[in-house]
C-alpha cells in the first residue's frame, strides 16, 4: 500500500486493483484530467470532493499510482487454451469482440479463472490473445485473412459492428447442425481444431467446385 496526504488526511492507494475496481475504471477517460478525481476513487476510495482545487502536480502523483496498478500484470496460472472446444472458442471470440471491459468476468468464467486481481486476469487474457492469434494464423485461408492483418497497424475508420462476430459465428453453428436446433449444443461441445479443420476442408473444396464450374463456363463462351 502506498500512503498520500490529501487535505491533512492519509489515504492508501493499492498497489494492485481488483476485477470491480478495473472494471469501474474503464468507465472513465484517464487521458481527461476532470476525469482523475473519478479514477482515483475507484481504486482508492478518496471522496471526489478531496481533490478540489488540489494541485496538478499532485494529481498526477496520484494517476501515476493508478496507472502503475492497472498495467500491472502477473500471469500466476496458464490455463491450458487448447483443451477448450469449439463452444467456449467462440464465446470468448463473440466476448473479446463486444469489449472485455465489459464481459470479462464471463471471459474468466468460460476460461475457469477464479481470482479477484486485475493483474492476474489481464494476464490471462492477454496470453489467450496471443494464443488465439496463432489459430487464426493457422486458419487463416478459413477466416479469409493474409499476413498482413496480423501485423501492427492503424485502426481502421470503416464502421465495425462487434455484434457481427455473434452472428457470423452462431450462422456457423446453425449450418453444421443442419438447422436443428437440438444438434447444436452437440456442435458446441466439439474440439475446436475438428471443427475449424473441417470448415476448412468444407470452404477448400467448396472453393474447388466453384473454380471448375468458371473454368466450364469461361470454355462454353
Amino acid at each position: 500500500m502506498v500512503t498520500v496526504k490529501v487535505n491533512e488526511t492519509k489515504w492508501r492507494i493499492p498497489e494492485r486493483v481488483t476485477i470491480s475496481e478495473w472494471i469501474d475504471i474503464q468507465t472513465w477517460d484517464v487521458t481527461n484530467e476532470a476525469h482523475w478525481p473519478y479514477v482515483i476513487n475507484a481504486i482508492s476510495g478518496i471522496p471526489v470532493e478531496e481533490f478540489i482545487d488540489a494541485p496538478e502536480d499532485s494529481m498526477q502523483m496520484f494517476m501515476g499510482f493508478v496507472i502503475s496498478a492497472t498495467n500491472r500484470r502477473t500471469l500466476k496460472h496458464q490455463p491450458d487454451f487448447n483443451s477448450l472446444n469449439f463452444g467456449e472458442f467462440v464465446d470468448l471470440d463473440c466476448y473479446m469482440a463486444l469489449g472485455v471491459e465489459k464481459h470479462i468476468e464471463q471471459i474468466l468464467e468460460v476460461m475457469k479463472v477464479d481470482t479477484p486481481w486485475a493483474d492476474e486476469a489481464l494476464a490471462v487474457i492477454e496470453q489467450f490473445i496471443k494464443w488465439r492469434n496463432t489459430i487464426y494464423k493457422q486458419y487463416k485461408s478459413l477466416f479469409g485473412l493474409e499476413d498482413k492483418d496480423f501485423m501492427d497497424h492503424e485502426p481502421s475508420d470503416e464502421a465495425y459492428d462487434p455484434r457481427e462476430v455473434s452472428r457470423g459465428w452462431y450462422q456457423v453453428i446453425v449450418d453444421l447442425a443442419g438447422e436443428d436446433v437440438l444438434k447444436m449444443d452437440r456442435i458446441a461441445e466439439e474440439p475446436l481444431q475438428k471443427i475449424l479443420t473441417f470448415l476448412q476442408i468444407k470452404k477448400e473444396r467448396a472453393q474447388a467446385t466453384a473454380n471448375e464450374a468458371r473454368k466450364i463456363r469461361n470454355k462454353q463462351r
